[in-house]
This record gives structure tokens, C-alpha cells and sequence, in this order.
């Protein structure tokens, strides 16, 4: 089965359900005030320092400094 999912997705199942994480959260992050760790239990993560290093190895931020990106980017579109 893991072989099957790997072919179909083209990565591990872990990398596959880690990258769905990361865009559902990046989404909260740009669309709502909500904390980091009530992101990361959002998007399937117990412990929010991983859930933030896995962030970061996908995205090259951490949560919170790719949330103050996002605001900088919209504050000047006003």
C-alpha cells in the first residue's frame, strides 16, 4: 500500500500528508489570527515546534515570520 501511494503521489505518504499540512496552513495563516499552535492542531500536528520546523522545511520560514510577510504584502496593497 505504502508503495502504491508513493507512486501515485510521487513521494512518501509522510511527505505527501507534511505538504498537504503546509498549504492548509500557510492558507490560516494568510486568511486568519488564529495562534500557530492552534494551526498546527488545525492541520494534524500535536506538538507546534515541529509542526514549525516542518513549516519551515517546506516554506523557508517559520510560521509566524511567513505570517508577517503575508500582512507586510497585504498592508501595502491598502
Amino acid at each position: 500500500m505504502l508503495r502504491r501511494i508513493g507512486d501515485e503521489a510521487g513521494r512518501t505518504p509522510l511527505a505527501y500528508l507534511q505538504a498537504a499540512r503546509v498549504r492548509r496552513a500557510r492558507h490560516l495563516l494568510e486568511t486568519t489570527d488564529r495562534s500557530v499552535a492552534g494551526i498546527a492542531a488545525d492541520v494534524g500536528c500535536r506538538d507546534p515546534g515541529t509542526f514549525s520546523g516542518i513549516f519551515a522545511r517546506h516554506t523557508g520560514l517559520r510560521p509566524r515570520e511567513y505570517r508577517a510577510m503575508f500582512r507586510r504584502h497585504d498592508d501595502h496593497r491598502g
